[in-house]
């Protein structure tokens, strides 16, 4: 076998690895929303958008925020909750009392909150390849 057929194969590998590493989150975020509903996601990178409309996402109804330095991450935390049905965080900023802060608010709006981080008060861990977890 070629080298450079050897390098796509090793290539074709770490895609696949990398599609399946968020494709429970996506599945996650695609199950809990309601028809119509929307989705934010915080600080959330690799998300791999064209395969994650093939398995039903509708990017029309996607919030996307990207903190950038200095911004008050617990506020656009907050505004996502208010805005969509499911809000997915991966965010370092947030202090263990906004955290509380925005899953009593999700539990109180109703809403699915799914973080990549342990928090303090949500319900449940779901494994995701390796050492990332979604707690929903």
């Amino acid at each position: 076998m070629s080298d450079a057929r050897v390098r796509l194969l090793r290539a074709r590998e770490a895609l696949s690895r990398a599609e399946d590493s968020v494709g429970l989150l996506i599945r996650i975020l695609i199950d809990a929303c309601p028809p119509e509903g929307w989705i934010g996601l915080c600080g959330v990178r690799h998300i791999g958008w064209e395969w994650a409309e093939r398995q039903g996402m509708d990017l029309e109804r996607v919030l996307v925020l990207s903190p950038g330095e200095g911004t008050n991450v617990g506020q656009l935390c907050a505004l996502l909750l208010e805005a969509c049905d499911v809000v997915c965080l991966d965010v370092a900023e947030l202090t263990r009392s906004e955290c509380r802060t925005l899953a009593a608010r999700a539990r109180s709006l109703g809403r699915t909150l799914v973080t990549l981080r342990a928090w303090p008060g949500l319900s449940r861990a779901v494994s995701v390849a390796g050492e990332r977890r979604a707690v929903v």
